[in-house]
C-alpha cells in the first residue's frame, strides 16, 4: 500500500454513473442514474432534461426547496433506503459565503452528491524536535467503529460557523476548552467525493492544528471515541500507508499536517489529489443574479 492508496480511497467517485443536480440553474449536486425511478416519483419537485436534473422553477426559495428535498428523505426512510435514526440538519450552498439555498437532512447528502463541509483537528505536541499526535479510537456503537481518527472532528450543521462548530467539536470529543481551542491555527483544506450505495459522499474539511500543553489528556465527552493515544507521527504515518486503520478522511488529514510541518515531502500528484479543484469553487464569492 501507499499514501497514494489512501488517497485514492477518497477519489472514488464516477461522473458516468450520475446526472448533475441544479438548483436554480446552478450546479449543486450528483444522482446516481440508478436512482432515476425514484426521482419519477415526484414529478412536481424534479424536471429532467438530458444528462441532468433540475428542480423545478417554482420551488423558488428556502423554505420550498427544503420542504421538496424533505419529502424525498421521508420517501427513502419509508422503503428504508436510509436506516438510520440519526437527524441533524446540514446546510446547502451555491456559494459558500453566500445565504444556503436551503437545509436538509445530513443522511440524504449522499443521494443528492450534496457539498457538505466539516472541520478537522490535528491535536500534536513537539518534543525535541520530534512530532507526536493525539489519536482518538472511535466507538464500535457509531459510524467507522474502531477506526482511528482526530482528536477532534465533526461535520458543519446548518446555522452554525466553523469557529463555533471547532468550539463544540473539541469539546465534545476531546474535552478542549473554548480558550485553548482558539490558539488552534488554520492549516487548509481537504476534498474528497466518496461514491457509495445511494450516490456520492462530497465533503471540503476545514483543517486546524493545534499545540497541546505536555500535561494535557483529552476526555471524551460525547460517547464517539473510547480510547485516545499519544504517537509519534512516524508511527502514525506507516499505519496510514501500510492499512486502512485510519478513517478514510482523517488519513488524508494528517498527510497534510506532516507535508506542512515538512516531515514527508510529498509531489504534485499527491497534493493536487488532497483537493478536488471543481469542489473549491463553492468557497469563492460568486456574482448573485
Amino acid at each position: 500500500m501507499s499514501f497514494i492508496q489512501r488517497l485514492k480511497d477518497c477519489n472514488t467517485h464516477k461522473e458516468l454513473n450520475f446526472f448533475k443536480f441544479f438548483i436554480n440553474n446552478y450546479h449543486v449536486g450528483f444522482i446516481k442514474k440508478k436512482n432515476l425511478n425514484i426521482i419519477n416519483k415526484f414529478p412536481d419537485i424534479f424536471l429532467i432534461e438530458k444528462n441532468k436534473i433540475l428542480l423545478k422553477k417554482k420551488i423558488n426559495n428556502f423554505k420550498k426547496r427544503t420542504y421538496a428535498i424533505n419529502r424525498v428523505f421521508n420517501f427513502l426512510v419509508k422503503e428504508k433506503i436510509i436506516s438510520s435514526k440519526h437527524r441533524e440538519y446540514f446546510p446547502v450552498f451555491k456559494s459558500f459565503k453566500l445565504k444556503p439555498l436551503l437545509k436538509v437532512q445530513r443522511l440524504i447528502g449522499p443521494f443528492f452528491g450534496f457539498q457538505f463541509f466539516g472541520v478537522h483537528l490535528n491535536g500534536f505536541l513537539k518534543k525535541k524536535d520530534k512530532y507526536f499526535m493525539w489519536i482518538g479510537r472511535r466507538s464500535l456503537n457509531g459510524n467507522f467503529p474502531n477506526d482511528l481518527d482526530q482528536i477532534a472532528a465533526g461535520g458543519l450543521p446548518f446555522n452554525v460557523t466553523i469557529k463555533k462548530n471547532l468550539i463544540k467539536e473539541s469539546y465534545e470529543e476531546a474535552n478542549i476548552n473554548k480558550k485553548l481551542i482558539l490558539k488552534s491555527k488554520y492549516l487548509g483544506t481537504i476534498s474528497y467525493r466518496v461514491e457509495t450505495h445511494i450516490g456520492v459522499s462530497r465533503y471540503i474539511l476545514f483543517c486546524y492544528n493545534l499545540e497541546l500543553p505536555e500535561d494535557f489528556t483529552p476526555k471524551n465527552n460525547d460517547g464517539e471515541v473510547i480510547k485516545f493515544y499519544l504517537w509519534p507521527i512516524e508511527k502514525i504515518l506507516k499505519i496510514i500507508k501500510e492499512s486502512r486503520k485510519f478513517k478514510f478522511d482523517c488519513a488524508l488529514v494528517i498527510l497534510l499536517f506532516a507535508q506542512n510541518k515538512k516531515i514527508i515531502q510529498v509531489d504534485n500528484k499527491i497534493l493536487k489529489m488532497l483537493n478536488n479543484r471543481s469542489d473549491l469553487r463553492i468557497l469563492k464569492k460568486i456574482k448573485q443574479s
